[in-house]
Protein backbone atom coordinates (compact mmCIF):
# COMPACT_ATOMS: atom_id res chain seq x y z
CA UNK A 1 0.00 0.00 0.00
CA UNK A 2 1.40 3.36 -0.79
CA UNK A 3 -0.22 6.79 0.63
CA UNK A 4 0.82 9.91 -0.15
CA UNK A 5 -0.42 13.83 1.34
CA UNK A 6 0.76 16.69 0.22
CA UNK A 7 0.44 19.77 2.63
CA UNK A 8 1.63 23.42 2.58
CA UNK A 9 5.37 23.91 3.53
CA UNK A 10 4.43 25.00 7.11
CA UNK A 11 3.12 21.94 8.16
CA UNK A 12 5.20 19.51 10.49
CA UNK A 13 6.24 16.34 9.16
CA UNK A 14 4.74 14.69 12.59
CA UNK A 15 1.41 16.93 11.65
CA UNK A 16 1.14 15.66 8.19
CA UNK A 17 2.22 11.76 9.07
CA UNK A 18 -0.42 11.90 11.31
CA UNK A 19 -3.45 13.67 9.00
CA UNK A 20 -2.83 10.62 6.21
CA UNK A 21 -2.89 7.78 8.81
CA UNK A 22 -6.17 9.53 10.04
CA UNK A 23 -7.65 10.23 6.90
CA UNK A 24 -6.62 6.50 5.99
CA UNK A 25 -7.70 5.06 9.51
CA UNK A 26 -10.46 2.54 7.96
CA UNK A 27 -7.47 0.64 6.23
CA UNK A 28 -5.40 -0.21 9.38
CA UNK A 29 -8.41 -0.87 11.31
CA UNK A 30 -9.52 -3.78 8.73
CA UNK A 31 -5.73 -4.81 8.59
CA UNK A 32 -5.10 -8.23 10.72
CA UNK A 33 -3.06 -8.07 13.31
CA UNK A 34 -1.46 -11.73 12.32
CA UNK A 35 0.11 -10.44 8.84
CA UNK A 36 3.47 -8.61 9.75
CA UNK A 37 3.42 -4.89 10.85
CA UNK A 38 3.55 -2.41 8.11
CA UNK A 39 6.66 -0.30 8.15
CA UNK A 40 6.81 3.71 8.09
CA UNK A 41 9.95 5.11 7.31
CA UNK A 42 11.06 8.30 8.97
CA UNK A 43 13.42 10.79 8.65
CA UNK A 44 14.73 13.04 11.58
CA UNK A 45 11.88 15.17 11.15
CA UNK A 46 9.54 13.18 12.76
CA UNK A 47 9.47 12.50 16.61
CA UNK A 48 8.32 8.88 17.31
CA UNK A 49 7.68 8.70 20.53
CA UNK A 50 5.18 11.88 20.08
CA UNK A 51 3.87 10.29 16.80
CA UNK A 52 3.09 6.84 18.82
CA UNK A 53 1.63 9.34 21.71
CA UNK A 54 -0.75 11.00 19.25
CA UNK A 55 -1.66 7.66 16.85
CA UNK A 56 -2.96 5.75 20.28
CA UNK A 57 -5.31 8.27 21.14
CA UNK A 58 -6.75 8.06 17.32
CA UNK A 59 -7.05 4.37 17.80
CA UNK A 60 -5.21 2.20 20.45
CA UNK A 61 -4.60 -1.15 18.59
CA UNK A 62 -2.68 1.23 16.03
CA UNK A 63 0.78 0.17 17.42
CA UNK A 64 0.53 -3.16 17.24
CA UNK A 65 -0.04 -2.92 13.11
CA UNK A 66 2.71 -0.57 12.27
CA UNK A 67 6.12 -0.01 13.11
CA UNK A 68 8.51 3.28 12.62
Amino acid sequence: MNLTHCTKANVSDDVALLEMLTQNIDYFKSKPVNIPKITILLDHGYHPERLTKDLEEIYPQLMTKIKF
